[in-house]
């Protein structure tokens, strides 16, 4: 059983255990209490109390972090419901403001251009020279706004649910649901108009509870000096056809063909002569020139026209063109 035994006497051994039943009994049983006493030795080698103090540490470090793992998923559970309802609070927040408070675009026409512009219901606005508008990125509910400085032609999509306002600040306010008009508000002006294409709109003063309803054909006045609104009947093509390009007269002062031509051409137009201002014209322009106007006007009156270019200034820009128009006798 140690294994010191030699080949010839492992040899004899096996022959003798083979040959008698009694031996080989002997050989097993004696075999047993060795293959015994070989455990129990082994098993006095073992240090049982370091082994079972290590399981120990073992046992409470899984226990510990089971424990932290539960601690943990109930935290997380308490902390996500206001996490979330923090979240719906800031985005709602956010999105009561876009509301409340959206974003204005603000489009301005330099002198001498016209521009066509798609406000967000899809209604179409032509921008005379030198005007400028502003509108929310989004119309609000119930509430379609924009507000206008100098002149515009608009085409408002129809939506009978959501009136259609044009406001002019300090002036007045057009208001409709879906129709063609045109408004007239530049700041040099004595007077704001609003003269109707199409349909129906409503007029009132800035702020008041005054109002006038237009019929096509019909313009609204308001004189800044008196602050009182006229309604009349008008020609709508002499005041709406420079969306078109064109300039339009009919029996005009010399007052408001200046006004028209510096807008158009951006060009600055000075009047020297009292007797200027007593003459009227009729007339279309369409691709006409400014000194191709210059030159009918001179021909139709005892006037010279002198246009001065431009000079360079200090900081290298240039300033407007000038017109001076004179009496000739």
């Amino acid at each position: 059983m140690e294994g010191t035994l030699s080949k010839e006497e492992a040899d004899a051994l096996e022959l003798l255990a083979a040959n008698s039943p009694e031996f080989r009994k002997e050989i097993k049983d004696i075999s047993f209490v060795w293959r015994a006493t070989e455990n129990l030795k082994k098993q006095r080698l073992v240090d049982t109390d370091a082994h079972w103090a290590k399981m120990s540490k073992q046992i409470a470090f899984l226990s510990f972090r089971q424990k932290l793992w539960n601690l943990s998923r109930t935290v997380a559970a308490l902390l996500i419901i206001p996490l979330i309802m923090l979240t719906v609070y800031f985005m709602n927040d956010s999105v009561s403001k876009d509301v409340l408070y959206p974003e204005q675009i603000e489009f301005k026409t330099a002198n001498g251009l016209v521009s066509k512009i798609l406000l967000p219901d899809s209604s179409v606005v032509w921008l005379n020279a030198g005007s400028k508008i502003s509108y929310p990125r989004q119309f609000l509910k119930n509430c379609r706004t924009v507000c206008l400085e100098g002149e515009a032609y608009f085409k408002v999509k129809s939506d009978k649910k959501n009136r259609f306002d044009v406001i002019v600040p300090g002036g007045m306010t057009v208001s409709a649901y879906g129709t063609e008009f045109n408004v007239s508000a530049y700041v040099d002006d004595n007077r704001i108009e609003a003269i109707l294409s199409k349909g129906n709109v409503d007029v009132r003063k800035y702020n008041t509870d005054n109002v006038f309803t237009l019929k096509a054909g019909e313009s609204a006045v308001l004189n800044k000096t008196t602050r009182e609104i006229s309604v009349s009947e008008t020609n709508v093509y002499v005041h709406t056809a420079w969306r078109e390009g064109k300039m339009v007269f009919r029996r005009a002062g010399f007052d408001e063909i200046v006004k028209k031509l510096s807008r158009h051409f951006n060009v600055l137009i000075e009047l020297h002569g009292q007797t200027l201002h007593e003459y009227e014209y009729s007339a279309t322009f369409t691709s006409e020139t400014l000194p191709e106007i210059l030159s009918l006007l001179e021909k139709s009156a005892p006037i010279r026209c002198q246009i001065i270019e431009p000079e360079k200034n200090a900081d290298f820009t240039y300033a407007k063109r000038r017109v001076i128009i004179r009496e000739y006798k």
